[in-house]
């Protein structure tokens, strides 16, 4: 039977007509009210109705608590404020720790999910799983104002005093390193910076996003990122979210959020809002 351009328009009309009532209700989540979760877990289903719980740390821009405003703030949640938002999870508590005490605090089912992003690595991937990509940022190196020791390289660190945050991945690729003179490990990002700025570490090795936040909040500070610095393949990567091995539904659930969000733009305008680019959406470059 040979169909008509009429007939044809009719389906489409029709098809569009039938899935208006679905999609329009949810034209601001952008998530249609139908779609499941349920691999067989329950865990995308229990934070729906008890709750979830997510752990950041004091990492700005990436989460922290903002003392003015009084709420936890930084691209990484106001990334995951939307994503519980579309999922409809309406009781969202925040736990605000150390950035060591991340994944522990995870396993320990203290809390549900890592926000503040971490990178994924055969160690980690060891212990619990990882969200699908939000975004993707490397390594620098900073350094007094001038860099009065010529730091500018991977090699240039030999014989130096290094410092970096405690848990982090930088941590594992120094701790590799047998030449160097020391290596500090810090808590807090206030800590690692007042030691650069009083000299009792050389350089530091922390996310480039980091270094450029806290220069830009800190006008005239004694710092600066080290000119030529090449990050080498395994010191950048896409930022994501750590979940347990066992709650794969919300693994699901969280994954698919992101990328529609990376998707429809949302992401990129939180990103940008923060000082990073549309060029931090890929791994790969982009003109």
């Amino acid at each position: 039977m040979r169909v008509g351009f009429a007939q044809i328009a009719g389906f489409v009309l029709a098809a569009v007509l039938a899935i208006a009532p679905a999609t329009q209700g949810n034209a601001q989540t952008r998530t249609l009210s139908s779609t499941s979760f349920k691999g067989g877990d329950g865990s995308f289903d229990r934070v729906v109705k008890e709750g979830i719980v997510l752990g950041i740390a004091s990492d700005l821009p990436f989460t922290y608590y903002d003392e003015k405003t009084k709420k936890n703030d930084g691209m990484d949640v106001k990334i995951m404020e939307e994503v519980t938002n579309r999922l409809g999870i309406k009781n969202v508590k925040w736990e605000l720790v150390q950035f060591d005490a991340l994944i522990p605090g995870l396993v320990s089912k203290r809390w549900d999910v890592v926000v503040d992003n971490i990178h994924e690595n055969e160690k980690r991937l060891a212990v619990i799983s990882f969200t699908g990509p939000a975004y993707w940022y490397g390594s620098s190196l900073a350094v007094q104002k001038g860099n009065p020791l010529k730091i500018h390289s991977w090699d240039d660190m030999a014989g130096k005093t290094v410092g970096t945050v405690r848990g982090s991945f930088n941590q594992q690729l120094l701790e590799n390193r047998k030449d160097l003179k020391e290596l500090k490990l810090y808590t807090q990002n206030e800590a690692e910076m007042a030691d650069l700025l009083a000299g009792r570490v050389d350089v530091l090795m922390e996310d480039d996003i980091k270094v450029g936040t806290f220069i830009k909040e800190h006008a005239g500070v004694g710092i600066e990122m080290a000119s030529g610095y090449a990050a080498r393949p395994e010191e950048y990567g896409y930022a994501r979210y750590g979940v347990r091995k066992e709650d794969v539904d919300l693994n699901h659930a969280i994954s698919r959020t992101i990328a529609e969000m990376r998707g429809d733009g949302v992401i990129g305008k939180i990103i940008t809002d923060y000082g990073l680019t549309q060029r931090n959406l890929w791994y790969f470059p982009v003109n």
